[in-house]
Parts: structure tokens; C-alpha cells; sequence
């Protein structure tokens, strides 16, 4: 196995949360589990720790870290910026980038779009979510972008949030670190959230689905208001549904990769988005995540052409 790449069903799971961070070693556990979770590979927290090392990254950050006056926001943003640029234009080694270019050549062939997706070796524990503070990059296209961007997931770690939450918490910054998800893009036509229970009434016999058009990330952003249903977990009776008016999606923006917003087509502004089937299907699914990781999660699904795909799950924290 590479030292410093690995695909999904290649880390051992007592190497999974420091080596392939919470978002990483949840795709692992899912993938080798036989959950439809789509191809791809880690770019371990090894990688990113000898790239700091290599390149005297680690004393500048820590010695920024350091002149952080914590009662002023413009102080903490100001550091930030500064960290981040210099990790974003700071080379790769050479070997790095040629290991980057073997493994990314065998997810579609090296010209198919991937998902490159930050994962925090600190964030999706049981009592604290980093959820959304690092960066996400879709329908990525190319060798140079692939790595250019596995470089801004790695500079994410210190965006202004990133840094504020983990002094918040009382984590150590000399103990953190970050890997990153490469992954095969998937076109969602319909996308959304999932909660295995329910995490609004803790309910543990109630799953939550949030679906709309399009990309999750409409959802995500707080874009559009999706679709809500809550569906007994053992029955499958959907004991609470409201269908939502959902202007606006977001897809593919091009060949050449990238998003853009579009309007949602007429006919389907007011129609639910998912059907009975697609239901069924994600509910089954939740109860096998939930049975699978003892504990209610919280996951980001898309569907193409009736086919559910996994594409996150973390813990609740917020379950009583």
C-alpha cells in the first residue's frame, strides 16, 4: 500500500480516524461494508504532515497560529488568509504530485469529474462536528485541478472557523491534521439528507429525509427549502410530509466541470422529489447505517436514474 495514498478498501480501521480523517474513515467503513458508496481514494493526513514538513510549513503556521489576538475577528481573519495563502502557493513535491496523478488515473480513466473533499482527522467525533468548515470542490476535471484543489482542501484546515472552533473546543493545533476524499463524481438528478433517527423530537424510531432537485449542495448552502418527510424506520409510513416550492438547482456547469444554479423546470417546482421506491430504498439504507455504526447518523445521499449512492455520514451529536 502507498505511504501516502490508499483507495477505500485499503486502510486498516485502527488506522482509519488519524490517517483518513471522519469524513475519509466513514467512506471506508461504508464502502467495505458493501454500502453503494461511489469509487475513490484517500490522500492520507501523511501526505499533507510531510508536506508541511518538507517545505518548513509547519513552524510558519504555528508561529502565525501564535500572534492570533482572539478578541479581535480582524486579527483571526487576517492570520488565516495568511496561512492559507502560503500553503495554496507553496509546490508539491514531485513525488507527491506523481503518486496524486497514478491513483487519480485509475478513477475514470483520469478525465471523468471526482469530488475532492476535505476530511479533518478531528471533525465528525461523537461530541464535536466540524461539519462545513473545511472546503469542498465538485465535478473536478484534470490532473493540475485535482491537485490544485487537494492543496486548498489541506489550507482549509486553518480558515477563520476552523481555527476559532478548535480553540473553542481545547484542541491541541500541534495534534491536528487532514486528509482528503477524491471521489468519483456522481450527477445527482435528485439529492439530500438523511437522518437515521430523529434528531428534532429524539426520536430514535423516525427517519428524516431532506431531498430536492439537482446537487445536494442546494440543500447544504440553505439554497432551497427541500422537501421534508418523516418516515416510521420499522413500518415505512410517512408519518409527517411537506413538499416544498423549489425555484432553484444546481448541476453540472459544464464539460470542463465546475456548478452553476438553474431554475428548476415548471412541472417540478411543486412535485415531490422522490418516489415511494426511492423511499423505501433510503430508509432501508438508514436502518443498515444505523445498525452498522451503533448510532443514529446523518448522511448526505444522491440518487441518478433510481440508484441511491452514500456519499457522507457522520454521528448526530445533537441526540439526547
Amino acid at each position: 500500500m502507498n505511504q501516502y495514498l490508499a483507495w477505500f478498501d485499503e486502510i486498516p480501521d485502527e488506522e482509519l480516524g488519524g490517517s483518513a480523517g471522519g469524513k475519509g474513515a466513514s467512506l471506508c467503513r461504508m464502502s467495505r461494508a458493501g454500502l453503494p458508496v461511489p469509487k475513490g481514494f484517500i490522500v492520507r493526513s501523511e501526505m499533507f504532515n510531510a508536506f508541511m514538513e518538507q517545505t518548513g510549513l509547519w513552524d510558519y503556521v504555528f508561529e502565525m497560529l501564535d500572534t492570533i489576538d482572539f478578541s479581535s475577528n480582524a486579527s483571526l481573519v487576517e492570520v488565516s488568509a495568511k496561512i492559507r495563502q502560503r500553503i495554496e502557493d507553496t509546490p508539491m513535491p514531485h513525488s507527491m504530485t506523481e503518486d496524486i496523478c497514478t491513483f487519480y488515473s485509475q478513477v475514470g480513466n483520469g478525465h471523468e469529474p471526482v469530488a475532492v473533499r476535505s476530511s479533518g482527522t478531528a471533525e465528525d467525533l461523537d461530541d464535536a462536528s466540524f461539519a462545513g468548515q473545511q472546503e469542498t470542490f465538485l465535478f473536478v476535471i484534470g490532473f493540475d485541478d485535482v491537485v490544485k484543489y487537494i492543496k486548498e482542501c489541506w489550507a482549509s484546515l486553518y480558515n477563520d472557523r476552523a481555527i476559532f472552533y478548535r480553540r473553542e473546543k481545547k484542541f491541541d493545533e500541534r495534534s491536528i491534521s487532514i486528509a482528503v476524499v477524491v471521489q468519483c463524481m456522481v450527477s445527482a438528478q435528485k439529492a439530500g439528507v438523511m437522518f437515521t433517527s430523529n434528531p428534532i423530537t429524539n426520536d430514535y424510531d423516525t427517519v428524516v429525509l431532506e431531498a430536492a432537485w439537482g446537487l445536494g449542495e442546494a440543500i447544504v448552502s440553505g439554497m432551497v427549502t427541500p422537501d421534508n418527510l418523516w418516515i416510521n424506520k420499522h413500518t415505512g409510513e410517512v408519518t409527517t410530509e411537506y413538499i416544498s416550492e423549489k425555484e432553484t438547482m444546481v448541476v453540472r456547469l459544464s464539460e470542463r466541470g465546475g456548478t452553476k444554479e438553474v431554475p428548476v423546470p415548471e412541472e417540478q417546482r411543486e412535485a415531490p422529489v422522490l418516489t415511494e421506491d426511492e423511499r423505501n430504498q433510503l430508509v432501508a439504507l438508514a436502518n443498515k447505517i444505523e445498525a452498522f455504526y451503533k448510532k443514529p447518523e446523518d448522511i448526505e445521499w444522491a440518487i441518478v436514474d433510481g440508484q441511491v449512492y452514500l456519499l457522507q455520514s457522520r454521528p448526530i451529536t445533537t441526540m439526547k
